[in-house]
């Protein structure tokens, strides 16, 4: 008998059970690990690359925008043989460059003089008022002398009279927007107006404005044509700190540097000042391109950007699993030892007491431990044992193991080959590897599992085996993959916009260049004038109400845009939108109706954003119904809400298209495909201005051929909570001028 119980203690002794713990854990210890670091990596780089494309396409849009300006302040010399400073000051001041047009420095405009022509120059500007002084005062063949620079500050008064042409940089700049004839920004330069201790870099764009209203085709001919230059001066930080505020891009610095050269001397902006002692985690350089001058921006993360990266979690969740796993080693080790001490002295006094102490001490431990799902089960399907976590895991109790629970029964069909390759493998070499499968729930839901078992020593078909629940790593998993596929929508819908806007804007310009091409000729009678005036002011209205549109887009995506609330008189705000889209409706033979209940007159609102509203919803009806059709108006009380209903006989909208009928940027036709005219931005705008108002808008429609209906509900006027409703809405509210779209 002796021998037979030396050979079983032998057999109990095998310390492979603890080094498996220690193995399960530590794997599972680095799997955690790993997808916590890849999406705090992939977090963080996609936080810092949209911070880089907004600061780059804010830049690009916002100095676009000026050089527009330029262009269209060179077709006020076109227009006259003469300008006065009077007539430049008013249309200067019509643009109202500092409350629309922030960070630019003013509209100028130098004039090209041979020095036979500089004395009766000086002497027609001091008629309108103008005392000029050319400098530098040395004589030269031309001068290109500022004689107007608009806003006239104390800045702006100080560039008077100065001939940017005697500098280099600025020379440079001149001569390419000379010989091109179009807009050129010049290198890095210190602007004249730097009149304080404190001097920025600056630099300037410069459109040229040829004699006669021409359009030079060869170099020659342009620099023999020229008039003189139309240009604005920037300061480049007063311009960069207003189009990249530091709240909107706390995360990231930037630096601008003019040219592709990144040197101290070539530095134009930077953001934030350089900490020596910290370095950046992420970086990146671009270039974009300024009116032919290339800058090259060099993006990095602040210090705020680490700390709010989920990448300081990960040496929590190593160190912690080690420590776990390193404590589960130990223990499960300490047992081990301790059972063998234990069947040891029992083995001596009886068999039998010696078997049962050899399986208590061998399996209980494990099986309660509770830390991950443990069973114990014969190769033949029926689960033997199961600690609460494998029960919790898949939905059972323990009166449902005492029936005769059975892991086969809880696996689906599709995975039974797999455990059948782990039951082979487990009676060929004693344990398995780990493979993942699918458990089924009581209460029939699947949950993804890590499953690895080993044969239980002394026996021939009972196994240990360990349950990792991995229902939360495959959350993470299709959470990546659902971001990456939003990730790809929104570029898809940035890029349609792009083309959207791209065409909507050319087609206005290509009619007015068309007719006033015809205007030049001066071959046209009275009649045809009329009509080509007609639509050049047409068509500047319709280029007019896309910028508008995208200018009240940008404001509302801010929060910036500013309501006067008062009480309003909503028939009448009606009326006047009708008003507006009548010549419209008109035209496509529609007939406009509509229908009001009696008593209804004052709500609570900015007036003319009111209007705006009606008119964006009465216009897009007269868009999208068919000649003859008929758009319907009606206006209901309900409870303490007025209701506006516009319906129309038009094409309508489809069920799919329907939820996101409100969202920027979407049409329901794509930028190949569409037959339409706008922006997309008409709802979106609808629906941000009526939610200002404490109101709600709602689309309707049976789907195509069914028409559409829209529904605005607004507070009514409560002289005794028009004070608490002010409050709410000012918190949206800017300084931004407010205004109709026309």
């Amino acid at each position: 008998m002796e021998p037979y119980l030396s050979s079983k203690l032998r057999q109990l002794r095998r310390p492979w059970i603890p080094y498996f713990v220690l193995v399960v854990t530590l794997l599972l210890t680095g799997i955690a690990t790993y997808y916590v670091a890849l999406t705090a990596r992939t977090k963080d780089q996609l936080r810092f690359n949209n911070a880089v494309e907004r600061t780059k396409d804010d830049i690009q849009n916002r100095l676009d925008t000026y050089i527009s300006l330029l262009r269209s302040g060179s077709g006020l010399f076109a227009a006259s043989d003469f300008v006065t400073r009077a007539d430049f000051q008013a249309y200067v001041k019509q643009l109202e460059l500092r409350d629309r047009y922030p960070g630019i420095q003013g509209i100028g405009f130098s004039v090209k003089v041979t020095s036979a022509q500089k004395d009766a120059l000086i002497a027609e500007l001091r008629q309108q008022g103008i005392q000029l002084t050319i400098r530098p005062e040395d004589k030269r063949s031309e001068y290109h002398s500022i004689i107007y620079l608009e806003p006239l500050d104390r800045r702006n008064q100080a560039a008077i009279g100065f001939d940017m042409f005697t500098e280099k940089v600025r020379r440079a700049a001149m001569e390419r927007a000379r010989d091109t004839g179009s807009a050129a920004a010049s290198g890095k330069v210190t602007l004249v107006q730097e009149i304080d201790r404190y001097k920025q870099a600056g630099f300037l764009i410069y459109f040229p404005v040829y004699k006669n209203n021409s359009n030079p085709k060869t170099v020659a001919q342009r620099q023999a044509a020229l008039l003189g230059f139309i240009y604005s001066p920037f300061r480049v930080d007063d311009l960069l700190d207003d189009i990249v505020s530091e709240k909107q891009y706390s995360y990231v610095n930037f630096a601008a540097y003019d040219d592709t050269n990144i040197t101290q001397g070539n530095l134009l902006h930077r953001s934030h000042q350089d900490n020596d002692n910290y370095q950046p985690s992420l970086t990146t350089t671009t270039t974009i391109d300024i009116a032919g001058r290339t800058w090259s921006l060099v993006f990095t993360t602040r210090p705020e950007f680490v700390r709010a990266s989920q990448a300081g979690l990960v040496p929590y969740v190593f160190f912690g699993g080690v420590a776990i796993s390193l404590v589960l080693f130990g223990l499960t080790r300490s047992q081990a030892r301790a059972k063998t001490v234990a069947q040891s002295a029992v083995a001596q006094m009886h068999e039998s007491q010696a078997a049962l102490r050899t399986s208590e001490s061998r399996f209980r431990c494990l099986i309660e431990a509770d830390i991950i799902g443990i069973i114990t089960a014969d190769l033949e399907g029926k689960i033997l044992e199961a600690n609460d976590a494998f029960l919790r895991m898949v939905g059972y109790e323990h009166e449902d193991l005492k029936a005769g629970l059975r892991w086969d029964d809880l696996t689906p069909a599709e995975h039974q080959h797999l455990d059948q390759l782990a039951s082979q493998e487990i009676r060929t070499s004693g344990a398995c590897r780990l493979f993942e499968k699918e458990y089924i729930r009581k209460d029939g839901q699947r949950i993804p599992v890590l499953l690895g078992g080993a044969i239980i020593e002394g026996s021939q078909d009972t196994c240990i085996a360990f349950v990792l629940d991995l229902t939360e790593r495959k959350q993470l998993e299709v959470a990546l993959r659902r971001q990456a596929e939003e990730l790809a929508e929104a570029n898809r819908l940035k890029d349609d916009f792009l083309a959207i806007v791209s065409h909507e804007l050319r087609t206005p310009l290509n009619a007015m260049l068309g007719w006033v091409q015809l205007l030049r000729s001066r071959q046209l009678d009275e009649a045809k004038k009329a009509k080509a005036l007609e639509v050049i002011e047409r068509n500047a209205k319709i280029q007019t109400q896309l910028v508008e549109d995208l200018l009240d887009t940008s404001r509302l995506m801010r929060g910036q845009l500013h309501l006067q609330m008062r009480s309003v008189d909503i028939l009448g705000v009606i009326e006047a939108a009708i008003n507006t889209v009548q010549p419209t409706a008109a035209a496509k033979k529609i007939q406009i109706k509509t229908t009001t209940s009696e008593g209804i007159r004052l709500v609570w609102g900015d007036s003319d954003r009111l209007q705006q509203i009606v008119w964006n919803l009465l216009s897009n009806a007269v868009k999208f119904t068919p000649e003859g059709g008929e758009v319907e108006v009606k206006l209901n009380c309900i409870d303490r809400y007025v209701e506006i209903q516009v319906s129309d006989t038009g094409i309508g909208i489809s069920p799919e298209f329907l939820p996101y009928v409100f969202d920027r940027f979407r049409q329901a036709e794509s930028a190949t495909t569409r037959s339409s005219s706008g922006l997309g931005l008409g709802l979106a705008i609808v629906r941000q201005l009526v939610e200002l108002h404490g109101g709600t808008v709602d689309a309707k429609s049976a789907g195509f051929g069914h028409g559409a209906t829209f529904i605005v509900k607004l507070p009514l006027w409560n002289r005794f909570q028009n004070v608490v409703t002010e409050d709410l809405i000012s918190r949206h509210q800017t300084r931004s001028p407010k205004r109709i779209i026309r």
